[in-house]
């Protein structure tokens, strides 16, 4: 899963950024240089072959991450999947709902990206493309951590996740792209493009790292939760890791704006031109190296439990193996929802209320409401609580798989109420 992650981040990252450096950085720099034609003839098809490759990659191992998915989510062997299960998977989830959404938007990238280029100067084209291109990337985000949040979190926390993803494109992915801009106008001797390209890449990449430095720290916030959760936890520590390549690939972009850039722009010398223009493509391939390692990185965290929902959990026995369960955290409260067994037909519930400090939260009443995936929420069912403190539901009524909303109504002082809701899978029967 993590290598198939890896793979798709990557691949999605560099086709949406060929878009996004072909339309702002690639076609106007040809342009100012009044549409150098030789430097055109190298460059084009070097940036149709990366960004057709991405695509093709980005498809199929989002298709290879769907079925790990609907493995995951079914306890299916991949091989054994039926076609009811990748359906409800693909239908009935936000992971599958979302993998729709990319997939028209990866064939809209694939049409604009062959007119862009056979026609890279219309611009209807290229702003169709870099449209397709945030979709195909911010899509991303409903297969992460960003979603369940409550409140203003379910809000915020998605979209910086996206944005956060379509910086990335602009900058890391479109790093490739200049390396091979760079190499090809060293080559060519065609300072002028690549002072322009250099020039506009330049303030591309101030934009994304200031777009990535914001949501970076919102997703952090909601992610890590507390200084102890960022270093004590696997999760933070890989997140400090990303963290420290990104301020190295900062520090080098910095350095190629502020010393580089200006050597290259400004010095009449053509010497020195091009040796400034050398050091900029060793700094660009530095920085995509760089960008590789954080997209490694990427893959693993979207595999753990985030530093804000690692808890010292109370043991009170292990899962039932057919059993749905969802853990869900407010500022408020928490709860633990197990529905026994967690498919379609007649179940039972058990949910159990906590503390910030994960200690038994004593509640007056409770009531359990389940939405069905595209369906309206069902009449509240009362729950009774038991000798050791867990309230039971018997005969709930589950009509299908899916992707369900539990919601959980509980009166915990004389005049306090609390609600917890998040999503829960209800698996394919047996």
């Amino acid at each position: 899963m993590i290598c198939i992650r890896a793979i798709h981040f990557a691949a999605t990252l560099v086709a949406a950024g060929v878009m996004v450096f072909i339309v702002f950085v690639a076609a106007p720099a040809l342009r100012a240089a009044a549409d150098d034609k030789a430097l055109r003839a190298v460059l084009w098809p070097r940036l149709a072959f990366i960004g057709w490759f991405s695509l093709v990659l980005a498809v199929g191992s989002g298709a290879a991450w769907f079925i790990l998915t609907a493995s995951a989510m079914s306890g299916t062997p991949p091989g054994e999947l039926s076609a009811g299960v990748l359906q409800t998977v693909l239908t009935q989830t936000h992971f599958g709902l979302a993998a729709i959404v990319r997939l028209v938007a990866a064939g809209i990238l694939a049409l604009t990206f062959a007119l862009m280029l056979s026609a890279p100067d219309r611009a209807w084209i290229g702003a169709v493309a870099v449209l397709a291109a945030a979709i195909f990337t911010g899509g991303l985000a409903w297969s992460g951590h960003a979603l369940g949040g409550q409140g203003a979190e379910r809000i915020i926390h998605p979209t910086a996740d996206v944005l956060h993803l379509i910086a990335a494109a602009a900058w890391v992915g479109a790093l490739a792209p200049l390396v091979l801009l760079l190499n090809a106008a060293g080559k060519s001797s065609a300072l002028d493009v690549a002072r322009t390209a250099t020039l506009r890449f330049s303030t591309l990449g101030v934009i994304s790292v200031g777009t990535l430095l914001v949501t970076g720290i919102v997703n952090t916030w909601y992610l890590a939760g507390s200084f102890d959760a960022l270093t004590g936890t696997l999760y933070g520590q890989l997140l400090l890791a990303k963290i420290a390549v990104f301020l190295v690939m900062v520090a080098i972009a910095a350095v190629n704006r502020q010393w580089l850039t200006p050597r290259l722009v400004q010095n009449a010398s053509p010497a020195a031109a091009q040796g400034a223009l050398r050091q900029l493509h060793r700094n660009a391939t530095v920085e995509a190296l760089a960008g590789a390692a954080v997209i490694c990185i990427v893959a693993v965290l979207g595999t753990k439990p985030p530093g804000s929902h690692v808890h010292q959990h109370p043991a009170y026995g292990a899962l039932p193996a057919d059993a749905a369960f969802v853990h869900i955290h407010t500022e408020e409260a928490m709860a633990d929802v197990t529905i026994e067994p967690g498919r379609p037909g007649q179940a039972h519930a058990t949910i159990r209320l906590w503390n910030g400090d994960f200690e038994p939260l004593e509640a007056h009443a409770l009531k359990l409401s389940l939405t069905p995936p595209g369906g309206s929420k069902s009449a509240p069912l009362v729950a009774e609580e038991d000798a050791d403190g867990a309230w039971q539901i018997d005969r709930v009524a589950l009509s299908q798989p899916g992707n369900w909303t539990v919601t959980v109504d509980a009166d915990v002082g004389a005049n306090s109420h609390v609600t917890l809701a998040a999503p829960i899978v209800i698996e394919t029967g047996p």
